[in-house]
C-alpha cells in the first residue's frame, strides 16, 4: 500500500525579530492613524512577524483584527488577508485600512458628492432621540451635522470616511468635533477645561472641514498597494466563523481578560455605530476568565480545521488579568493550543513601554508575550521554548 506524501517542514525558528522600543507613529502607514483603538498592536510588530513566519501571497488570517494593523501590514508586504472582528467598531477600522480609495482626490470627489445627502439628513436630525449622555459631548448643530454625516455614510457604506469621521469624534484639539475630552477612550474634562476659562471649546464646531483634513492626514503615507490581492473582512464571532479558503498563517492578538473593555472604552464611537448598550457588547469582545479560556478552546478547535498543517499560528497576549493569580496567562493558553493539537514553537515576552499604554503608570497589562504555535504535534525539528 502507498504510504501518504510527507509534508515537508521548514525548521522551527530560535528567536523573533520584534522590537518594541520606539515609535512607528512617524515610520508607519498613515492609514494605521484613521482613528484610536485601545490594546493596538504596535505595527511594526505586526510587520515583522509577517516577514518572519509568512512567504508572498500567502493567505493570513486575524480572527481578532482590532484595529486592522495586522490586516493592513500583510497588506502592505503582498499577502493576502482575511479578518475578523466581532467589534462592529473594529470591523469598520478592518475595512477601511483594507479598501481606502485609491488617491486624496478621489476621496475628496466622493466627499463632495455626499454634501447634499448628508445636509438633507441633517435637517431630520431630532435631538430628541439623542441619549443625554451623547449629547453632553457635543455643541447641538455640531452633533446634527455628525448625525446627518454618519446617517449617510453608513447607508452608502463609506466605510474609509466613516472611519475617519470616527477618528476626529472625541478630543480637545480644535481639530475635533466634541467638548474638550480625551481622545482615546471618551471621558470629558471640564475640570482641566473649565467652560468659563475656555469658551472656544465649547463653541460650534463645523464637520466638512474638518473630515478633509482628517482625510488629508490620512493619505499623508500610504505605501504602494497591490489591490489585485485577496481582502476580506467579517464581523463574527472567532470561534464559529469559517474561511471559505485555507490560511498559511493565524496572526492575532485575542482580547484580554478584562484588562480593557474594548465596548467601554469605545461606548461613544459604538454609539454612532448603532450599538445601545456597550456593557452588553463587552460581554461577548471582553470575556473573562472563564469564558475567554473557553473561547480559545473553541478557537484553537476551528483553527485546526482553517490553518495549513505545519503553519504558524502566532497570537500577541498581554501579561494576565488580576483573574489569573499562580497561572501565567501565554502558558495558559499554550497548554490549551497543545491539548488542541499544535506544537509549542516558542514565545517572547517584554516590557510594554508606559508610553505605549492608554492607562499609563496605573493597572493592566505591563507586558506581552508573542506566542509561536505549529499546526500538528510535536516533531524532530520543533524547539522547546526560546
Amino acid at each position: 500500500m502507498a504510504s501518504s506524501p510527507t509534508i515537508p517542514i521548514t525548521p522551527a525558528p530560535t528567536h523573533l525579530t520584534c522590537n518594541w522600543t520606539g515609535s512607528a507613529v512617524k515610520a508607519e502607514s498613515t492609514l494605521h492613524q484613521l482613528s484610536p483603538y485601545i490594546g493596538k498592536l504596535k505595527s511594526s510588530i505586526a510587520g515583522s512577524l509577517i516577514a518572519q513566519f509568512t512567504d508572498e501571497d500567502d493567505v493570513i488570517y486575524d480572527p481578532f483584527s482590532g484595529s486592522g494593523t495586522v490586516a493592513l501590514e500583510a497588506w502592505v508586504a503582498g499577502r493576502n488577508i482575511v479578518a475578523n472582528d466581532l467589534s462592529p467598531y473594529a470591523a469598520l477600522l478592518t475595512r477601511a485600512k483594507l479598501f481606502p480609495y485609491t488617491s486624496l482626490k478621489a476621496a475628496a470627489r466622493d466627499i463632495e458628492n455626499l454634501a447634499p445627502e448628508a445636509e438633507k439628513a441633517r435637517q431630520a436630525v431630532d435631538l430628541r432621540s439623542v441619549p443625554a449622555w451623547v449629547r453632553e459631548f457635543f455643541h447641538p448643530e455640531t452633533l446634527r451635522e455628525t448625525l446627518g454625516w454618519t446617517l449617510t455614510l453608513r447607508e452608502r457604506r463609506r466605510w474609509f470616511l466613516l472611519a475617519s469621521l470616527l477618528g476626529i469624534l472625541h478630543h480637545q484639539r480644535p481639530g475635533f468635533l466634541s467638548f474638550p475630552s480625551s481622545h482615546t477612550v471618551p471621558y470629558l474634562r471640564k475640570k482641566a477645561f473649565p467652560p468659563a476659562e475656555f469658551p472656544e471649546l465649547y463653541a460650534y464646531r463645523s464637520l466638512r472641514d474638518r473630515l478633509d483634513a482628517k482625510v488629508k492626514r490620512a493619505f499623508r503615507r500610504v505605501p504602494e498597494l497591490n489591490r489585485s490581492l485577496v481582502r476580506n473582512c467579517f464581523a463574527k464571532s472567532a470561534h464559529s466563523f469559517t474561511p471559505k479558503q485555507k490560511v498559511d498563517a493565524i496572526i492575532t492578538s485575542p482580547p484580554y481578560m478584562r484588562q480593557l473593555d474594548y465596548a467601554r472604552d469605545n461606548r461613544l464611537r459604538l454609539w454612532f455605530l448603532g450599538v445601545a448598550d456597550s456593557r452588553a457588547l463587552d460581554g461577548e469582545i471582553s470575556p473573562r476568565k472563564d469564558a475567554f479560556l473557553k473561547l480559545m478552546g473553541q478557537c484553537f478547535k476551528k483553527w485546526k480545521t482553517i490553518l495549513s498543517p505545519e503553519k504558524y499560528c502566532i497570537l500577541v497576549v498581554g501579561d494576565g488579568s488580576s483573574e489569573v493569580e499562580a497561572a501565567n496567562l501565554p502558558a495558559l493558553i499554550s497548554g490549551i493550543a497543545t491539548k488542541a493539537g499544535y506544537t509549542h514553537v516558542l514565545d517572547h515576552t517584554e516590557a510594554i513601554p508606559n508610553e505605549r499604554r492608554v492607562r499609563r503608570g496605573l493597572t493592566g497589562s505591563t507586558s506581552e508575550t508573542i506566542l509561536v504555535l505549529r499546526n500538528g504535534r510535536d516533531h524532530a525539528t520543533s524547539l522547546s521554548h526560546a
